[in-house]
């Protein structure tokens, strides 16, 4: 599956933006500092995410793992 795939429910950040793909949600991922990135929560969500793109992980998975890597961060 190509990262255009939508993502079950629509994460909604605090500044307005929705992460409403894999494709934003990995554009989210990149703009979130390297040195944050580096944090097994960030790095674990890649990796599902990567998963969910490739259909090796459901999706539900995938967005909860982001959920909780932007809770980390702060976003949500």
């Amino acid at each position: 599956m190509p990262w255009t795939r939508k993502l079950p429910t629509p994460i909604a950040l605090k500044d307005g933006r929705t992460l409403a793909t894999l494709n934003q949600a990995r554009e989210m991922m990149l703009a979130v500092p390297p040195s944050n990135r580096r944090l097994a929560v960030w790095r674990f969500a890649a990796q599902r995410l990567e998963d969910a793109c490739a259909d090796e992980t459901p999706l539900p998975e995938a967005e909860e793992l982001l959920t909780r890597a932007l809770k980390v961060e702060g976003l949500i």
